[in-house]
């Protein structure tokens, strides 16, 4: 279940449940608190109303005491006042003489008989002081006292049952709890916020980092952050901003790499170009050298003035590539772009073919560039003495705008299909073959992909480009 909650769902829910965990461990310790509070006030109660009920006893036989009286002989001075005693102290009241023989007792309302037996065993045959006790017998603590005479003789016993009621708690105690459960729901919501607002704060940070991550590129300068706390999130984006000068460096040395490997392989190419048409140059200079006929030489001179036009060609074509323009990208209608190159050929046997306006980000004079490029490469495949039939079409897919070169000539090789956009790739007898890499390049630079299928009946160039809104 957890794997389905978000890092901002679990960190909330993860303090909540502390908060109700603190909450109901110190609700159970109140709780314990006020039950013992509770008790100990009862113990209390019974002691202070004890004391009043045997000095108000005392009071009433002092003048019988140390005479030895028995139980018939206090009945009746005792009878009549024990209720009146009940009455006053709102306790039941039982008074036994020293040998533990019941007097008199009041009536038990709620109580078991037995808690005024009629005779207390401990005092039998004896009359000498037992102490205080205080029993818990049920829903009553019942208190059995002594009033002594002379000599700390026991003249008489008295035994006072005292009802608990669990849910009687002291009027200071309800005024307290009423303020702590105000102040338990006054912390809980607190918590709350408290919770929701920290566990937002983690998570928005942490998403920060994440749409920072999504933006890194290795071809751009990524933005670095900043963070003041010296905490787990503060060194993440320490490391963060250490990988992406770490990653900058990288992009630094691979560009770097990646140039001196073009230019490299270039210069190889270049320097086989050049070659091909020297020999047959030094050939010619060193025939012309023995030749005395002025028509020969004539014929020498012109094959040696086109292999010079063919080294120019060469120059003209490694300059073109090596200063080819920044690319400054914008949303544009490429079947108009298309269409305005693309008319220049109608009269060769180019066709157009658009369902209407496809918007996507290029760089508008490369755009041109790249179907001119396309465009005379599918008309020079197409054999001497056919009929070119090469038709240029775009269309829109759902997020893709596609645009297919597709010509009737006689295909390429299939050795030579996984050579087709490399820098030094013709199928031509002259020229660099840098059209074809350039056009690769320019198309991934716009984010988008080239591919092509060949056969005997021709060649189709399929190119997709990202679509963008109209501006």
């Amino acid at each position: 279940m957890s794997s389905f909650l978000t890092l901002r769902v679990r960190t909330f829910l993860l303090m909540l449940l502390t908060i109700v965990v603190a909450f109901l461990l110190t609700g159970i310790f109140s709780l314990y608190h006020f039950r013992l509070e509770n008790r100990n006030y009862h113990f209390e109660r019974l002691e202070r109303k004890e004391k009043a009920i045997l000095s108000h006893i005392d009071y009433l036989t002092s003048n019988n005491q140390n005479k030895g009286l028995l139980a018939t002989q206090w009945k009746p001075i005792l009878s009549g006042k024990v209720i009146e005693i009940s009455s006053i102290h709102k306790l039941d009241v039982g008074i036994y003489t020293s040998s533990g023989d019941l007097i008199t007792a009041s009536v038990v309302k709620n109580g078991p008989l037995a808690i005024f037996p009629r005779r207390l065993t401990e005092y039998a045959g004896s009359a000498k002081s037992q102490g205080r006790k205080v029993t818990n017998e049920g829903n009553f603590l019942t208190s059995t006292s002594e009033i002594l005479g002379n000599n700390n003789r026991v003249e008489l016993v008295v035994r006072i049952p005292y009802e608990i009621d669990p849910s009687a708690i002291p009027k200071e105690d309800v005024a307290f709890l009423r303020q702590l459960l105000l102040l338990y729901i006054l912390l809980f919501v607190i918590g709350i916020t408290f919770a929701l607002f920290f566990s937002n704060y983690i998570s928005n940070n942490i998403r920060l980092l994440i749409d920072q991550l999504k933006k890194v590129r290795i071809n751009k300068s990524n933005e670095k952050l900043t963070w003041r706390l010296n905490d787990e999130i503060g060194e993440l984006i320490q490391e963060y901003n250490v990988l992406v000068d770490k990653l900058e460096t990288t992009a630094i040395e691979l560009a770097r790499s990646e140039r001196e490997s073009a230019w490299k392989e270039m210069a190889q190419q270049v320097a086989h170009e050049i070659t091909n048409p020297l020999t047959p140059m030094k050939l010619t200079l060193q025939m012309m050298q023995r030749e005395t006929d002025v028509t020969e030489m004539k014929s020498m001179s012109t094959h040696l003035l086109e292999e010079i036009e063919s080294l120019t060609n060469i120059a003209e074509a490694f300059s073109r590539f090596a200063q080819m323009p920044g690319l400054k990208a914008e949303s544009l209608d490429i079947s108009y772009q298309t269409n305005s190159a693309v008319s220049l050929y109608i009269d060769r046997g180019v066709t157009f073919v658009s369902t209407g306006a496809v918007y996507t980000k290029v760089d508008k004079g490369q755009w041109s560039r790249i179907i001119h490029n396309l465009v005379k490469n599918a008309l020079q495949s197409i054999p001497e003495g056919s009929r070119a039939a090469v038709e240029v079409s775009i269309e829109k897919t759902q997020d893709k705008a596609v645009v297919i070169i597709r010509d009737n000539g006689t295909g390429i090789p299939q050795q030579m299909q996984d050579r087709v956009f490399e820098p030094n790739f013709t199928t031509k007898s002259s020229g660099m073959g840098l059209g074809l890499a350039m056009v690769k390049n320019l198309i991934e630079n716009f984010g988008g992909t080239i591919n092509f299928s060949t056969g005997d009946h021709g060649t189709a160039f399929t190119i997709e480009l990202p679509l963008t809104n109209i501006k």
